[in-house]
């Protein structure tokens, strides 16, 4: 079938001569004679397009009052065509305004092949407006799926500055730089700038530039030709290819050789890219760049070209570190307790602000993914969560941070004995907890995970003075 056409004419004879033609030319068809009938078929029936009379003998509504029912009141795309004789222009204009697809007037003038030609075009009109709509809709719940994946999660007047930044940025559709601290969210950010780009929907592709070997560098990113090098066994497209029209994340890119940065910038600035064994190609990618650098170190030409430096110094953005955003870590925490909580555990009589003094009294060098990993060991391991709990896994969080400050690896690296380097870790780290625990053996034993009994045999086999201990 071609489509559904539903007719509302009052002249029986009429309706049914066009019914016929219509019907021959492979479209479903409904009559109705008045408006209470056409009504109780319209939502069963769903066309999609109305013919539709101006007046109707015996009906409670006329055809223009239909009309702005269906304007009104309906929900439905119907394609409209009036089809009525001795209508004054007045109502010809309110017809129009009305929404109605088109009016043809009865009479000698009336021709089935243009009414045909009419229902055709409507039909297809319909279905452009609906796949456009289905596209829309499509769209709005892609970029709901990536802010849920990606949520910015914040409102310190930091974060608030970096996300007003890479708004900007990509609206104006710029290349982006993102640095900061190792886990400060530079890939929540770059998806960030991908949502609010005018190429949201296109390609968007992350490679970690740390991951990338010299030798496969240009190849990856720009693609090879067959027989180009040894291993080269089939054509291969690079992800700048792939991304043309579109984004590429490239993520740690100060690991780059500064002979593959050159190349980049020359892909920014001539819009184009070498493939290896092959041609010059034209691509239209914009970038993200991102780095756990400062400022100070892109600035040394021995890490990072100063060309390409300078192409993107002014759309830097720099993420905060979490020890400087202060309230977004209950914020966060929240919301990493909540999307663990239906996985893992049950959250029990939470009452974050009273912690946020405990929780900014650790400097989390890991930033927000430290945090995320704290709140899921805890979710794994208790049953319940409350602030107790939290405050337990903190500290003790905060102890072996302290410890791992205060004795490096270097000490132990330093003794060629495994047996003796091991001994010699185990009783700094039994020393330094049982300090923090006051010498107090059960409480230390609960802290560190072992039994009481076992501590006391690690206890007397490494030597410690345990005079000033209790239990």
């Amino acid at each position: 079938m071609k489509g559904k056409i539903l007719i509302l004419e009052d002249d029986i004879v009429l309706s049914e001569q066009i019914a016929n033609v219509v019907k021959h030319y492979n479209y479903e068809v409904m009559q109705t004679v008045n408006s209470d009938q056409f009504f109780e078929v319209l939502r069963q029936f769903q066309p999609d397009v109305i013919l539709l009379d101006v007046f109707l003998v015996g009906s409670k509504l006329n055809g223009i009052q239909v009309l702005q029912h269906l304007k009104n009141d309906m929900d439905l795309n119907y394609k409209v065509i009036v089809i009525s004789g001795e209508v004054t222009s007045s109502q010809i204009n309110e017809i129009r305004t009305l929404g109605a697809y088109h009016f043809i007037e009865k009479g000698s003038a009336f021709s089935i092949n243009q009414l045909l030609l009419h229902i055709e075009n409507a039909i297809t009109l319909k279905r452009q407006e609906e796949e456009h709509i289905g596209l829309q809709i499509e769209y709005i719940n892609l970029k709901k799926q990536f802010t849920r994946s990606f949520p910015f999660i914040g409102e310190s007047n930091a974060i608030k500055k970096v996300r007003e930044q890479i708004i900007r940025l990509a609206s104006v559709d710029e290349d982006i730089f993102l640095i900061g601290e190792t886990g400060t969210g530079k890939e929540v950010a770059a998806n960030y700038y991908y949502i609010y780009s005018p190429r949201f929907g296109k390609p968007f592709h992350t490679v970690n530039c740390s991951a990338l070997s010299e030798t496969l560098i240009e190849s990856e990113l720009f693609g090879h030709i067959k027989g180009s090098f040894t291993s080269a066994d089939r054509d291969k497209t690079g992800f700048f290819e792939e991304c043309s029209n579109g984004i590429l994340f490239l993520d740690e890119v100060t690991n780059l050789s500064l002979m593959s940065q050159s190349k980049i910038l020359r892909a920014i600035e001539n819009k184009e890219i070498q493939v290896v064994g092959g041609n010059l190609k034209k691509v239209d990618t914009r970038l993200i760049f991102a780095s756990n650098a400062g400022l100070e170190k892109l600035s040394d030409e021995s890490i990072f070209r100063k060309d390409l430096f300078y192409r993107i110094e002014g759309n830097i953005v720099e993420l905060p570190p979490l020890r400087e955003r202060d309230d977004d870590i209950l914020l966060l925490i929240c919301y990493f307790l909540t999307s663990f909580s239906s996985q893992y555990s049950v959250i029990d009589r939470l009452d974050l602000p009273a912690l946020k003094d405990d929780l900014l009294n650790y400097s989390w060098p890991g930033n927000v993914r430290e945090l995320r990993n704290f709140c899921k060991f805890i979710m794994i391991n208790e049953q319940k969560i409350n602030n107790n709990v939290i405050k337990k896994h903190l500290q003790q969080k905060i102890n072996q941070f302290r410890f791992s400050k205060n004795y490096s690896s270097e000490k132990y690296t330093k003794i060629h004995n495994l047996k003796d380097s091991v001994a010699s870790f185990e009783r700094d780290y039994l020393l330094y907890y049982l300090s923090l625990n006051n010498w107090r053996i059960s409480q230390t034993a609960e802290a560190i995970g072992l039994e009481r009994t076992t501590l006391y045999k690690k206890i007397k086999s490494l030597g410690i003075n345990h005079l000033k201990m209790e239990d």
